[in-house]
């Protein structure tokens, strides 16, 4: 997976407001998350009520993605009698 590889995506609104809503989540994956946020600028220059009606989109910068997640999974963890 070491090479860049151009591809096309076409979608409709739906299809586009659930992948960005889900990958611009704090625990996606750094590379989805910037190109989502990309996807969801365009979308807003373009089709401004569309990108308004994607109220989960997320684009605050967030710098160690899945740690507030692998630590509450922990305290669940270390919480529950075992």
């Amino acid at each position: 997976m070491a090479y860049r590889v151009r591809f096309y995506m076409e979608m409709n609104a739906r299809e586009a407001m659930h992948v960005i809503e889900l990958r611009t989540a704090p625990q996606g994956h750094p590379a989805y998350r910037r190109v989502c946020q990309l996807m969801h600028r365009l979308i807003g220059e373009r089709h401004p009520a569309i990108a308004e009606a994607m109220t989960f989109a997320d684009h605050s910068v967030v710098e160690l993605e899945r740690l507030q997640a692998e630590r509450a999974a922990e305290r669940r963890r270390t919480a529950s009698p075992s």
